[in-house]
């Protein structure tokens, strides 16, 4: 794990406007703008920064794109951004696939039963959920302190099954203000005030995760040299070979989408999940991931299941 490399990801992009939150504003661009002002409080706070878009490009990265991305490059947290027009404050989500099972010895592990065999893919969280659990944890403290409303709860969204690392799922809401209009979601002030406490509880985050492994800080890649140039670059040219192994396993599962059933099929990628995965993944076009409280719907968003923890 690099201990001080955050992945965001601004959920939606390109034709995927993601769900109307007022007259003209669409999710996809509300959740550029609260990724990159946090990604400014987290690169001001000593950490190195992953986002799967910066821009509204015409083509943005698939759901699997963008966790394989995450998975790469091993970070500390994953961010995955959304917004809504309906509730108020901020939702906060983690998986709801059971974990792993963490009391598994180790003769177990290497025992002549438990021969390696790959994770499926829509599985991948699993071995992190509790982990995810501790983080929602940390980010659900910070939040109450800065006196931010907050609610909680686990849904089964995409790409946050797929990490394999630490991973929420942050949904923005208008902030209910007494005696007054409730504050939108497009409003700097809130937008910096929820991405500073975003980063003051990552740090604390960071410090927990360090003092239960005091050789992790020593092992680790990045370390706390992380923020320099050279390892930034580093970073920057692991994803960027991540993008471009990725989009090339699109590729290769796309053609073999419009092989001819009469004809052998092009190999699959080589993520876990095989063919049957594979070909499920590419579908002429991705369905919507708007949040199920936003203007228009989709199993790929969270909806609200939970309580103030």
């Amino acid at each position: 794990m690099n201990r001080n490399l955050v992945v965001l990801d601004p959920a939606h992009g390109g034709q995927d406007a993601g769900g109307t939150l007022g007259d003209r504003i669409l999710e996809k661009d509300v959740t550029l703008a609260i990724s990159a002002r946090l990604r400014a409080t987290l690169t001001a706070a000593g950490f190195t920064v992953v986002s799967t878009r910066e821009a509204d490009s015409a083509a943005p990265l698939t759901n699997d794109q963008r966790a394989e991305i995450a998975n790469r490059v091993h970070a500390l947290a994953c961010i995955v951004i959304h917004a809504t027009a309906s509730g108020s404050g901020v939702h906060l989500y983690t998986s709801a696939l059971q974990p792993a099972d963490e009391n598994a010895s180790a003769e177990d592990a290497f025992s002549s039963r438990s021969a390696f065999v790959p994770v499926p893919w829509e599985l991948a969280q699993a071995a992190s959920v509790s982990q995810s659990l501790r983080l929602a944890g940390d980010l659900s403290a910070a939040l109450a302190k800065a006196s931010l409303p907050m609610i909680s709860g686990q849904e089964s969204v995409r790409p946050l099954d797929n990490l394999q690392c630490p991973a929420v799922a942050i949904e923005l809401a208008p902030l209910a203000v007494a005696g007054s209009d409730p504050t939108p979601v497009t409003d700097p002030d809130y937008q910096q005030h929820v991405a500073a406490t975003l980063t003051t509880a990552l740090q604390v985050w960071r410090d927990h995760v360090y003092s239960t492994a005091p050789n992790a800080a020593a092992s680790s890649t990045g370390g706390a040299g992380t923020s320099d140039p050279a390892t930034q670059a580093q970073v920057a040219a692991q994803t960027a070979r991540a993008a471009a192994e990725a989009a090339v396993r699109a590729a290769a599962r796309r053609a073999a989408a419009k092989t001819p059933p009469d004809k052998p099929q092009a190999a699959p990628g080589n993520r876990p999940g095989g063919q049957d995965q594979s070909n499920k993944d590419n579908a002429n076009s991705e369905r919507n991931t708007t949040p199920a409280s936003s203007s228009t719907d989709s199993g790929d968003n969270p909806t609200q299941t939970g309580g103030t923890p």
